[in-house]
């Protein structure tokens, strides 16, 4: 193998072996306070698009355990302050709307529903 070739083969492993944030900067968090607090200290472990990933399921609740999870089980390097920041700009900007438990109704089961005398079934 020529030194040439050596030299093509080698850049290409080194390459290879950097670790890739392709994309990452098309990742742009919504606009609001705690936005780049949010994105300077998430961004240290994971992608952003992992806030936007699981957002569906989260409610400022399940922010504040992520969070704390983040900083107690993987040490992401945040203080306090920060923390709250994040939280609260998740809660706002990033979490499911939080209906009123007795408004939610789950659909009754065709099954059950004979069971139960129901005869007909509405939304």
């Amino acid at each position: 193998m020529s030194n040439r070739a050596l030299a093509f083969a080698l850049t290409l492993c080194a390459g290879a072996a950097m670790p890739s944030h392709a994309g990452e900067e098309s990742i742009r968090l919504k606009e609001g306070m705690g936005r780049d607090v949010t994105t300077a200290r998430c961004a240290v472990c994971h992608s952003l698009d992992y806030i936007i990933m699981v957002a569906p399921v989260m409610n400022r609740a399940a922010w504040e355990k992520s969070v704390r999870k983040m900083i107690d089980v993987f040490g992401a390097p945040m203080i306090e302050q920060d923390a709250r920041s994040i939280v609260e700009y998740l809660g706002k900007h990033y979490s499911v709307s939080e209906a009123p438990a007795q408004s939610i109704q789950p659909p009754v089961p065709a099954r059950a529903a004979m069971t139960m005398g129901v005869t007909e079934q509405t939304d």
